[in-house]
Formats: C-alpha cells, sequence, structure tokens
C-alpha cells in the first residue's frame, strides 16, 4: 500500500516553535538551530565555519531543509555564549529581531538559465531588507513563509502564505494565502505590496500566536483580487548540468565535510533550494568531482527517492537509527518511481506530500526491501 499525506486540520493552542538562535529547539540529542538564508547564496567559507561549530559530533551533518534553510542539531543546551557567537558570525542571522521571520523561496536558478521571465535576485534581497528593517514584522511567526517564482513555476506551487509570480520582464502578481487571490503590479512595486500584506496580517492576528497562516484568517487579505494566474506545469526539479551551472542534491538533506570541502574546490558560494539540493554557479565541468565526493548528480541515483526521518538518537520516539537503514538500502534500492520513506515510527515524521512507498520501523535492511517492493508492485 502506498500512502498520500494529508494537510492536518488540528486546533491549535499555542506558537509555533520553529528554531533559531535566539529560541533554540531542544530534542534529545540537543539544541536544534535554524538558519535562513532568505533565497540567497552561502558562501562555501559560512558552511565551514558551521561545520567546525558541530565539528565535536559523531556524525556531524548540516542539515537541509524543505525551506532552503539550514539547520545544525545536537548543539548543546543551552548554547553556550561560544556557539551562539561562532553562527551569529557566519552573518546568517543578519537580525537578532526578525531571524525566525526570514522565510523566503526563490526560483532558485532566476537569472541563471533564462528560463523565467525576469530575474528575482534583486526583489529576494529588497525583500529580505524591507522584511528585516520593519518593527512590526518581528511579530511574524516562524512559519510564515514567502515565495517568490520568477514565471517558470517551480516554487509557486509550494503551500505559502504570500507569494509573487512575475507575468513578465517587470510585471508581476502578488497573491496571499494561495494561487486564487492575487493582484497585477508593476514588478518594482511587489515588495512594498507584499509588507503592507504582511503587516495586515499582523494586525489581523492582534497577537494570537495560534494562527500560524494567510489561509486561516477569518478575513482574507487584501481588497477583492484583480488577477486570475494561469500557470505553466510545475517543472521537473533540475539536477545535473544547467546549462554552465550545476544543480547537486544532497542525500538525505545532510551536508557533510566532504561535500563541503568538495565544494570549496570549485566555487565560493552555493545556493540552497527548497528540494534539498544546491545550485552551483558556472560548475557544470566539475560535476564529476562533486559526484565523487558523495553529492548526487543524475536523476538515476538512489537518493533522488530516498527519503528518511529524523531517526535516533535524535529522536526519542524512534525504533531504529533511521539514516543508517537508508545508506545500507541505496546501494541495492530497486528501481522504481516513487519516493521511498523510512520512518522511525507510527507518526512518519517529513513524509512526501505525493504517493510515497511506506517503510515504517522494518528489523532490518532485508525486511525493508520486501517492503518496497511489495508496495511497488501494488502500486503498478
Amino acid at each position: 500500500m502506498c500512502r498520500v499525506t494529508a494537510p492536518s486540520s488540528r486546533e491549535r493552542r499555542a506558537g509555533d516553535a520553529c528554531p533559531g538562535v535566539s529560541r533554540p529547539f531542544v530534542a534529545v540529542d540537543g539544541s536544534i538551530v535554524r538558519l535562513r538564508p532568505a533565497g540567497q547564496p552561502v558562501r562555501i567559507e559560512v558552511l565551514s565555519d558551521l561545520m567546525d561549530v558541530i565539528a565535536g559530533q559523531q556524525d556531524p551533518a548540516i542539515q537541509l531543509t524543505s525551506r532552503g534553510a539550514l539547520q545544525l542539531r545536537g548543539l548543546s543546551d543551552p548554547l553556550t555564549p561560544r556557539i551562539r557567537d561562532a553562527i551569529r558570525a557566519t552573518g546568517l542571522v543578519p537580525s537578532a529581531t526578525h531571524e525566525l521571520v526570514r522565510n523566503i523561496v526563490a526560483s532558485p536558478l532566476s537569472g541563471l538559465d533564462g528560463a523565467g521571465h525576469c530575474d528575482l535576485r534583486p526583489v529576494t534581497r529588497a525583500l529580505d531588507a524591507a522584511l528585516r528593517t520593519d518593527p512590526d514584522l518581528s511579530r511574524l511567526g516562524g512559519r510564515f513563509l514567502l515565495v517568490l517564482d520568477d514565471g517558470r513555476g517551480d516554487v509557486v506551487g509550494e503551500s505559502f502564505d504570500l507569494g509573487l509570480f512575475a507575468t513578465g520582464p517587470a510585471r508581476c502578481v502578488v497573491l496571499a494565502g494561495g494561487i486564487d487571490r492575487g493582484w497585477e503590479v508593476p514588478l518594482a512595486a511587489a515588495v512594498p505590496r507584499l509588507v503592507a500584506l504582511a503587516r495586515q496580517f499582523v494586525q489581523a492576528t492582534s497577537g494570537d500566536e495560534s494562527v500560524w497562516h494567510v489561509s486561516e484568517l477569518a478575513v482574507p487579505l487584501g481588497p477583492e483580487p484583480t488577477a486570475e494566474l494561469d500557470l505553466p506545469r510545475q517543472p521537473e526539479r533540475p539536477l545535473g548540468a544547467v546549462g554552465d551551472h550545476a544543480v547537486v542534491a544532497v542525500p538525505l538533506g545532510l551536508l557533510r565535510p566532504d561535500h563541503v570541502a568538495a565544494l570549496a574546490g570549485v566555487t565560493d558560494r552555493v545556493l540552497v533550494t527548497p528540494w534539498r539540493s544546491l545550485v552551483i554557479e558556472k560548475a557544470a565541468a566539475a560535476l564529476p568531482e562533486l559526484e565523487a565526493a558523495g553529492l548526487v548528480t543524475h536523476a538515476g541515483s538512489p537518493w533522488t527517492r530516498l527519503h528518511a526521518c529524523t531517526g535516533l538518537p535524535g529522536c526519542a520516539r524512534s525504533a531504529l537509527d533511521t539514516r543508517a537503514l537508508a545508506r545500507d538500502l541505496a546501494p541495492v534500492l530497486p528501481g522504481g518511481h516513487l519516493p521511498v520513506h523510512v520512518s522511525g515510527c507510527e507518526r512518519r515524521c517529513g513524509t512526501p506530500a505525493t504517493a510515497y512507498v511506506d517503510v515504517v520501523a522494518p528489523r532490518s535492511a532485508e525486511q525493508a526491501l520486501s517492503t518496497i517492493a511489495e508496495q511497488e508492485s501494488s502500486w503498478t
């Protein structure tokens, strides 16, 4: 049987617990800190510095999240001043008051491959600056998401709170809560409009931290919509060479020291995508070296299908080390079309939003392979 996840409709009673340097989340293996690049490139030097922060861990890795963020876990509880200072020195926390609200996802290849209507990189930078300099917007929750799509349709299909969809070189539709509520504006006016809508959201929630998203408001944001979107078909997620550039996936979203060392040999910065991959400018010729370091460069890799929850030792509910099992499965994973998700317990955290092969707390790799074969067979 294959499962399909569904959005939760449970009533909330408290604010979100999204972690940051100022507000770590404490798990079984220690403190978790999330760092938000806000849709902008991250210097390799910064990744190396973050690796230094977690260097003493048994299996050090920087987690890539589904919102293009970087996450460190297994840190001390409480965070020591040395760790806080080292993280802040990277520049990834440019605002102590607004660090949790810099949740921006933009078309990762915008301005690089010519596929979109415009280059959204200046807009992304301007939106980040506008969010950070508005005192009222420090009250946005850590789950409030802004997406900027250059017209190719790669990120506007994600669930979001406020967004922008480019319809031409200098025109766009600003969106609130989904693609069915939008207003056509000049691209130059998009950031002020997004900021105004974000302020309206803060005012509408009136300090109610249980309201996380625009779609949960009793009264919709903004005036009556004036634009309807005709979205293109969502493109395939890029991998490998894209013109002169390279896109590499990171197995299980865990960026390891050998990955960073290989990246340092070919570039000085990368852009983190919401698909746990990296965009590397002018690096297509270096794909063999990056693949040799364990990064994924082609669609045939089993790592394009394998997913896993946190598992042991980070999660007390888990019955196994899910990531170690996934690494055992990768070399022997049979061919198939569906994502394969390894869960350490019945909660099934982190499952894909589409149909997937459901592997829950298997006793061994052999049992997991049997489950995969059975579910793939029933699907086909």
